[in-house]
């Protein structure tokens, strides 16, 4: 078995736009009512309200480029291709 890694961003919840998505679903969600609001439902990328997009949307992609060099492996990252709104970033390995 081998290990994969991968690397993920995470967006601050204080982004303005995160906060006032995050409010409609939420009230959707105590509402009980069934479809997302067509912008919220966009910004989270499901039509559905579910307690699982508010974490899955400060997730986000970071552009890493693989290294190899003298017997070495690892990721390369341009700082200036990260997401502006990125506050932390998370290296992951799988087995």
């Amino acid at each position: 078995m081998g290990m994969s890694s991968r690397v993920i961003g995470f967006v601050s919840e204080d982004n303005e736009n995160y906060k006032k998505h995050s409010r409609v679903l939420l009230a959707c969600i105590d509402a009980d009512i069934e479809e997302l609001p067509k912008e919220t439902a966009e910004f989270f990328g499901s039509k559905y309200p579910e307690n699982y997009l508010l974490e899955e949307k400060l997730e986000t992609a970071i552009p890493f480029h693989d290294y190899t060099a003298d017997m070495k492996e690892g990721f390369e990252i341009i700082l200036s291709e990260i997401p502006k709104d990125v506050y932390k970033i998370r290296f992951v390995n799988s087995w």
